[in-house]
């Protein structure tokens, strides 16, 4: 079980408040900057766009804050930072939880701040966050000068690959009947969730992979949401005032997401999940977009457009066929 020290849970000396109001920060992608729907919020409730301030709000009366971004975009993570900072308005210390360090590396985490408790240029390097294999550490900086800025605790919170490896062998069963209970993985999705979790993995690998393959990713994914979800609970039991997850926006989806695992674990506790979703030349309407759907059923309470990075993403599909093709030649 992973314990968070009294040094983690200060975060920093430096303990400036953040200003109960921040600007909203500007777009630095210009890709469809003059989109009609760029920076404007849908709310699944209102079923109408709302201000930044009423996401704010949300975010001030919620127990558990899930911010949804695509990775390599940096204006989703200066939203992620701007929205982080309003949780910690007025005192307030949620805890932020990581979904890109995973929680055998908690001790990395306490290393540093002990060290260095205002340190946010060098957390990624302490956290081995290149070999990791997410994007620039730098473009995840600002998140990370708010939380510190702020004194707020950060929590490793994804599952260990080791953990995930066994278990894509050996299915859930492989956690032993404790840790699936208390991770609230003998809970069905439902076939329907089942379905579209599968079809999301499916077209993340491009169609690369037959689904039959996939299927123990299926497991892997459930595992990690959950993990996720026990990284937030046990902050806020630790002494946290709540938590605020940064992760992928499929982590956050309230249809077979972190939102599940929430509500089978702490169904009284207030929650609010917040997608950033990058537009599209084609699509200039919400309900021309998946995370809005056309039935009301948005997959997140509120669904934050932005531009995306176009041409400079490069096509993820030939990249990933490209791995494939030398994992085969590797053989």
């Amino acid at each position: 079980m992973v314990r968070y020290s009294t040094i983690a849970f200060l975060g920093a000396f430096c303990l400036a408040a953040i200003p109960a109001r921040a600007e909203i920060p500007s777009f630095t992608l210009e890709t469809a900057a003059d989109h009609p729907l760029a920076g404007k919020v849908w709310s699944r409730a209102d079923g109408d766009f709302v201000s930044a301030e009423a996401v704010e709000r949300a975010v001030r009366d919620a127990r558990y804050v899930l911010l949804g971004e695509i990775h390599d975009n940096p204006d989703h993570h200066a939203l992620q930072a701007y929205l982080l900072g309003a949780a910690a308005a007025d005192g307030r210390r949620p805890a932020v939880v990581l979904e890109m360090v995973p929680r055998d590396r908690q001790e990395r985490i306490e290393a540093h701040l002990a060290a260095t408790p205002a340190d946010a240029a060098g957390f990624g390097a302490a956290v081995g966050w290149s070999e990791l294999g997410w994007p620039d550490y730098a473009i995840y900086r600002p998140i990370l000068e708010t939380a510190l800025a702020a004194g707020l605790p950060i929590v490793a919170g994804d599952a260990p690959r080791a953990e995930r490896r066994v278990l894509a062998r050996e299915g859930l069963e492989s956690l032993g009947a404790r840790r699936i209970a208390g991770l609230a993985l003998e809970n069905p999705l439902g076939a329907a969730e089942d379905a579209r979790l599968l079809d999301t993995l499916f077209d993340g690998h491009c169609g690369l992979m037959p689904r039959a393959a996939l299927a123990p990713l299926v497991a892997v994914q459930r595992l990690r949401d959950a993990t996720l979800v026990d990284a937030m609970i046990a902050a806020d039991a630790a002494g946290a005032d709540g938590a605020v997850l940064i992760a992928g926006a499929g982590h956050v989806r309230k249809d077979f997401g972190v939102p599940r695992y929430l509500a089978w674990r702490d169904a009284a506790a207030p929650v609010v999940a917040v997608g950033f979703v990058e537009v599209r030349a084609d699509a200039t309407q919400p309900q021309d977009y998946a995370a809005v759907g056309d039935d009301g059923e948005a997959l997140y309470d509120y669904v934050w457009f932005t531009p995306g990075r176009g041409a400079a993403r490069g096509d993820p599909c030939a990249k990933l066929e490209k791995r494939f093709e030398d994992a085969r030649k590797q053989q």
